[in-house]
């Protein structure tokens, strides 16, 4: 099913042939973080390979521990000209994470790389927005690093822990209530204009609120 796109992947770029990996319905190939936007412009523009979707750009962290340890950044590539999907894996440096930014040749790979910027503290040069897109902007750790504790991190970040998420008991909401006092809070309709069940009772109760199940 795939043979095809490995024939044409192998005579485009022979140095990479030895990182083919191929199952029933995808391709990859693994290349240096300094060769993505050469590799990638090259799968799509070529007319024989054509893969000019890129549906997807995530990245992993295979641990600090590792004999080589190291991010990748991988793209996922759809053709209409082949059956099999092309995966690229580009290898990220992890002590210093950089990679060139694909905006150019995908504008959509923006909130793929603020993503990844955010998550991983992967930095993607020359991306012109690069941001963080979940976390607060003084967050300064990378909640999906292999290294990244919790604890840790609560004192790590500038909050310092003082509002954990995690603990809703250390949530000062005083000043919501102080927002709902009887005085403040509308009522609709007005009281004059109340008839029939929506008349109030004894209690601040209106005869509907007495006919609802308990």
């Amino acid at each position: 099913m795939a043979g095809g796109l490995v024939r044409a992947l192998s005579d485009r770029f022979p140095e990479l042939a030895d990182t083919l990996w191929t199952d029933e319905d995808t391709v990859e190939i693994q290349v240096e973080g300094s060769r993505n936007v050469e590799v990638l412009q090259a799968v799509r523009d070529d007319a024989e390979l054509g893969f000019w979707w890129l549906a997807d750009a995530a990245a992993v962290d295979y641990g600090p521990d590792r004999d080589d340890p190291r991010f990748e950044v991988v793209y996922h590539l759809f053709s209409d000209r082949h059956p099999a999907w092309l995966r690229i894996r580009a290898r990220v440096d992890r002590a210093d994470p950089r990679i060139p930014t694909i905006t150019g040749l995908w504008e959509g790979a923006m909130f793929h790389e603020r993503e990844m910027y955010d998550m991983m503290g992967i930095v993607f040069e020359g991306n012109r927005d690069l941001r963080r897109i979940y976390m607060s902007p003084d967050y300064r750790s990378f909640p999906q690093r292999k290294d990244f504790l919790l604890p840790d991190d609560a004192a790590d970040s500038a909050a310092a822990g003082v509002v954990p998420l995690e603990r809703p008991e250390t949530w000062d909401l005083s000043r919501f209530r102080e927002g709902l006092t009887s005085a403040a809070a509308a009522t609709y309709p007005p009281t004059a204009e109340r008839t029939g069940t929506e008349q109030e009772v004894e209690g601040g109760e209106t005869l509907a609120d007495q006919s609802r199940p308990r």
